[in-house]
């Protein structure tokens, strides 16, 4: 990890810039070149190049990326050097590393954020963080150990309007909330069973893109970010879920479930991903708040049940991708990245005093700078793996449960055990079947 030495250099660099403020507040004069951080990009693809460009104030000093002509398309950057393999990239110039953003497929991210944590690096990571329920309470106590400052990527979570709706919640605006509901349409499924008989492109070494799952052949069915309809690389729930439930898990401190169970529309053959389903968590009562039902209606074609306190003939257009908390006085309803709050019905929002401002807003520039902020002042950024493993691990279980829909699976998290069915705790979700570790991924 970097010296303390070199943290207490860009606060101070901060504190003596020319209007006193995090340099990624400043739009119009840019940051200081003294303040900047040496960051370094895992996986660039869509996500991954946008990240960076966000991160444009500090030094991109590198990129690593198993497909070197997907990596050079995305992020074209032509002072930027390009590595297929992380660990050579960090063997080449780990030393001048502060933090590693990383955006690989959902199967390889794991990996990826245990090796720079374990090196002392600060990561930022895409969502879902991780494949696996283990893999997330692994990472969490591998970032509580190595004291680095991580971000996962629901950039939501920074917004005011997340903090808004917890405010609401904590003035007690909507009263008690006992019921979540969230939706997404979007399609995660094929009808198509990988190509066979696949060359591998000269470009692409299939090994690194593999990285710790097992070893199946290439095919180019999983290339241009197809990976995420199989099972293999990808879960259904934690790609919009993440931002979609997060309003209701941060407001309401959820914690970890008691059980889950789905129920699956079209299964789809081995290896795919259902069409659609309904995901549902029980969470026990917390302190003086009631247990609390959460249900996930993912997938094209499913019939959504129409939100609580919405009025007669009011439109709910935001029911292609939000969220909806019911509480004994009203619903708070919300955009698929927290966007646009409000309480419902509409006379309960007008008659609502504004509450106190009890929740932390984010003083960096975006959720990427939140993060840079947090290392440079030596804080913790909002969505830290503190937060982000355990939300992630509620997560997983639902594609547990839609691997195995029909049975209502009881979670005991002190044991990271399904108590009630050994083939669901046997799943691919739970923990890798038979990872190849031996490669030294981490």
């Amino acid at each position: 990890m970097k010296s303390t030495g070199r943290r207490d250099f860009l606060k101070a660099a901060l504190a003596t810039s020319a209007v006193g403020v995090a340099p990624f507040n400043i739009q119009a004069a840019g940051p200081s070149p003294n303040s900047k951080l040496n960051i370094v990009g895992v996986g660039i693809g869509r996500m991954g190049s946008n990240n960076l460009k966000t991160l444009a104030g500090h030094n991109i000093i590198g990129v690593a990326d198993p497909d070197e002509a997907w990596s050079r398309r995305h992020y074209p950057a032509p002072k930027v050097k390009h590595w297929r393999d992380y660990r050579r990239m960090f063997d080449d110039i780990g030393k001048e590393i502060d933090g590693v953003v990383t955006a690989t497929p959902e199967h390889a991210r794991y990996a990826a954020c245990m090796y720079f944590i374990k090196r002392g690096k600060h990561v930022y990571a895409q969502k879902p963080l991780c494949h696996t329920v283990n893999e997330a309470r692994i990472l969490y106590k591998e970032s509580k150990k190595h004291k680095v400052v991580t971000q996962m990527g629901n950039q939501g979570h920074s917004t005011g309007s997340t903090a808004l709706i917890r405010d609401w919640i904590k003035a007690g605006s909507i009263g008690k909330v006992t019921e979540v509901i969230g939706y997404s349409r979007k399609n995660y499924w094929t009808k198509v069973k990988p190509v066979d008989g696949s060359v591998i492109p000269e470009t692409l070494d299939w090994d690194l893109w593999l990285n710790r799952a097992e070893k199946i052949p290439f095919s180019t069915s999983y290339m241009n970010r197809e990976w995420i309809r199989y099972s293999h690389f990808s879960g259904v729930v934690g790609d919009m879920a993440t931002h979609i439930l997060d309003p209701a898990n941060y407001s309401l401190e959820l914690g970890p479930p008691i059980s889950v169970e789905a129920k699956v529309e079209d299964s789809g053959f081995p290896g795919s991903l259902p069409k659609a389903g309904v995901v549902t968590w029980e969470f026990p009562a917390r302190g003086e708040q009631p247990p609390v039902t959460m249900k996930y209606y993912v997938g094209p074609d499913i019939e959504y049940p129409r939100p609580k306190r919405l009025e007669e003939g009011r439109r709910a257009s935001f029911m292609g991708s939000g969220s909806v908390m019911v509480g004994e006085k009203a619903s708070i309803f919300a955009g698929s990245h927290s966007q646009s709050p409000r309480i419902f019905p509409e006379a309960t929002m007008k008659a609502t005093p504004k509450p106190p401002e009890v929740s932390e807003r984010n003083k960096g520039r975006n959720h990427e700078g939140n993060w840079t902020k947090a290392i440079i002042d030596g804080g913790k950024a909002m969505s830290d793996f503190g937060y982000a493993c355990p939300f992630t691990e509620t997560l997983v279980l639902g594609d547990v449960a839609l691997l195995h829909p029909g049975r209502k699976l009881l979670w005991d998290t002190e044991k990271m055990k399904i108590t009630n069915d050994e083939e669901a705790d046997k799943s691919m979700f739970m923990r890798r079947l038979d990872p190849r570790d031996n490669m030294g991924w981490i």
